[in-house]
């Protein structure tokens, strides 16, 4: 697959999807799933993991053609899609209807030949793995239930998959959660995508979404300077390399998140489905109706829809300016990067000492473990 001849980090990710076939409708994140079939130290989307409840496929269909309005319909923002036991017949009938399918996995399901091949000919576009590291005791750490052996083994079938199939797709891209542990990790890991035949990796720094006293000294803002040489280093490894690869590192410049607040379009470019069919504009904070029940054509031409659409695009809204999503995108601001919920129950009084603590030598891991041991009395949690 060859997207031009300029180097991969020029590209915008507007160019990289047309380059891949990707045009410039909105997307629909869609859950087919609610559950998982490992355990995210940093996930908070579902509590009880070994209830699993799944989208059926008569629902997607009963949809008709109306999911075509879509340039892509990504499933699995939250959720391992591939519990879903009609997530084959899904992705297919969806792919059959015109749209491109997108789907993010933790891949431990792609377990021989076989199951790669049904990725591959069920019409796929775009299969992002989630990977964060280059060792079994990183990725086990980070995500009880897999390891780094059993996601390379199924990068490897899908690769073979593909080659015995004569198929370009589905093509390869990575989701990568950086933090302190693993950073040292990730040149390596970039350089192993890479021969891998993927095309693409985002790198996001761990987000707090609750108190967390196993992660909160996992958080890069204890440790910039590694953290932004770790991105240089992973350019250098691109640019030594001759794939076109492109790299989504955004998150890591500075002021990032109010950027992104002053230029949002997430209100039109991303809509979200829960697996009930639940649809949301803006990460969740305007209900549409209801996409099995309504439909999607009569949810996007909602009065709802209008009004919120009205609303968020008037400069100062309540709503854009009370946004926690922005807010956990800029790395160089304490408020931002730990979110306006993580400095309500640490204090921002105590996470600046945290900072200072690190700042004069000393250790986060051994400052967060301190604080936890102080507020309960002396008991190490």
């Amino acid at each position: 697959m060859s997207v031009g001849s300029k180097k991969s980090c020029a590209y915008s990710e507007k160019e990289f999807h047309h380059y891949i076939g990707i045009d410039d409708r909105p997307w629909l994140h869609l859950e087919i799933s609610l559950g998982c079939n490992i355990r995210c130290a940093m996930c908070t989307f579902h509590e009880q993991l070994e209830k699993v409840t799944w989208t059926s496929l008569s629902d997607v269909q009963d949809l008709g053609d109306e999911l075509n309005r879509f340039g892509v319909v990504h499933l699995g923002d939250g959720s391992e899609p591939l519990v879903n036991p009609d997530w084959y017949q899904i992705v297919s009938h969806i792919s059959q209807l015109g749209a491109k399918v997108s789907l993010q996995t933790n891949a431990k399901l792609i377990r021989d030949i076989k199951s790669a091949e049904r990725i591959v000919n069920s019409g796929l576009h775009l299969l992002s793995i989630s990977i964060d590291g280059m060792t079994d005791n990183t990725v086990s750490r980070i995500r009880e239930g897999i390891d780094f052996s059993t996601i390379e083994q199924a990068i490897v079938l899908i690769n073979q998959a593909k080659k015995k199939l004569g198929s370009e797709t589905p093509h390869l891209t990575a989701n990568i959660v950086a933090m302190c542990s693993n950073l040292s990790e990730i040149p390596d890991l970039i350089s192993f995508l890479l021969f891998h035949d993927f095309i693409k990796a985002r790198i996001g720094f761990l987000e707090l979404r609750q108190e967390n006293s196993q992660l909160v000294s996992e958080l890069l803002i204890y440790d910039k300077a590694r953290a932004k040489q770790t991105i240089a280093m992973v350019y250098q490894r691109m640019d030594a390399h001759p794939q076109p690869f492109v790299l989504d590192a955004e998150l890591f410049g500075e002021t990032e998140g109010m950027s992104k607040r002053n230029a949002c379009t997430a209100y039109r470019d991303h809509i979200y489905a829960r697996h009930d069919g639940e649809m949301f504009a803006c990460y969740g904070k305007r209900r549409l109706g209801n996409l099995f029940a309504d439909g999607v054509d009569t949810c996007l031409t909602s009065e709802e829809y209008a009004d919120h659409v009205e609303t968020v695009t008037t400069p100062g809204n309540n709503i854009c300016s009370a946004c926690s999503f922005c807010r956990v995108m800029s790395f160089d601001v304490v408020d931002d990067h730990f979110g306006s919920e993580a400095v309500s129950y640490y204090s921002r009084e105590t996470i600046i000492a945290s900072l200072q603590y690190v700042k004069e030598g000393g250790n986060a891991e051994d400052y967060w473990r301190d604080y936890y041991i102080a507020r309960n009395g002396g008991v190490q949690c």
